[in-house]
C-alpha cells in the first residue's frame, strides 16, 4: 500500500490543497493520503490563525469526498502541549504502516523552499520518499538549492508524465526519492485567500462554497463577513 502524509495549517484549506492531493494520487497511485491539519506549526508561532477546531472543520468540509483523502489527527494538539514536528509525525506513521507499505510526504513549493529551517530537517529527507507540487517558476533547481547541508542531490530519468525527479542522499548513504509534480493547475496560497475574504479578490477559484460558507457562519479571519 502506498500511505501519504499531507501535514499544514490549512489555515484555511483552499483549491490549491485538494488540486495537490488529486495530482498526488493520481500520479503516484496513492492508496491512502492522510490529511493532518496541524495544531502548532513550529515556523508560525506568531501567525494569527483559525482556531484548530475551526481548522479541522473546514478541512473535514474542503476534502469531502475526495478519493484516497482520510482527515487524520496525527498533528493534533499534543497533551504536552509541545510543537509538532513533520519528523516525529511520520514516525508515529511508520509504526503503523505494514513492512511493505511505502510512505510518502506531500508539500507544496512554498513549504519546501523552507524545509532547511524544519526540524532535523536532513533527517527528515532521508525518511520517506517526498513528494513536491512545484508552482509558476519553480523547478529542480529551486529544490535542490533549498536542501539543507547533509543531503546531497542527483537528478534522474522519471518515467512519469510531467513530473521531474531527484535522488536524495542523506548521512550514512541514506537515499530517496524526491518527486516534483510540474502541472499542477492551482497555484492558490492562505495569504491569498485571507486578503480574498477581505473582499480585495474574490474567492470563488480559492475556496470550495462549503468551506467559504463555514468561514462566513463562524466570522473567521475578518470580522466583517457578511
Amino acid at each position: 500500500m502506498r500511505v501519504a502524509l499531507f501535514g499544514g495549517t490549512f489555515d484555511p484549506p483552499h483549491r490549491g490543497h485538494v488540486a495537490l492531493v488529486r495530482l498526488a494520487r493520481e500520479r503516484l497511485s496513492l492508496d491512502r493520503i492522510l490529511v493532518a491539519p496541524v495544531a502548532a506549526q513550529p515556523l508560525k508561532q506568531d501567525a494569527s490563525s483559525a482556531s484548530f477546531a475551526d481548522r479541522l472543520a473546514m478541512t473535514r468540509l474542503a476534502f469531502a469526498g475526495e478519493r484516497a483523502a482520510e482527515i487524520s489527527l496525527l498533528d493534533a494538539p499534543r497533551s504536552d502541549k509541545a510543537s509538532n514536528y513533520t519528523i516525529d509525525t511520520l514516525a508515529t506513521l511508520q509504526r503503523q504502516l505494514s513492512p511493505g507499505d511505502a510512505l510518502y510526504c506531500i508539500l507544496g513549493a512554498d513549504s519546501f523552499l523552507t524545509i532547511a529551517k524544519w526540524h532535523r530537517s536532513a533527517e527528515l529527507l532521508t525518511t520517506c520518499d517526498f513528494i513536491v507540487g512545484a508552482r509558476p517558476g519553480f523547478d529542480l533547481g529551486c529544490a535542490e538549492a533549498a536542501l539543507p547541508d547533509g543531503v546531497s542531490a542527483k537528478p534522474l530519468h522519471s518515467a512519469l508524465h510531467n513530473t521531474q525527479l531527484l535522488e536524495l542522499t542523506g548521512e550514512r548513504g541514506k537515499k530517496t526519492r524526491l518527486y516534483l509534480l510540474t502541472d499542477l493547475a492551482e497555484h492558490a496560497s492562505a495569504t491569498q485567500v485571507r486578503a480574498a475574504l477581505r473582499g480585495e479578490t474574490g474567492t470563488e477559484r480559492l475556496l470550495s462554497p462549503a468551506v467559504e460558507q463555514y468561514i462566513r457562519a463562524h466570522h473567521l479571519y475578518t470580522a466583517s463577513i457578511e
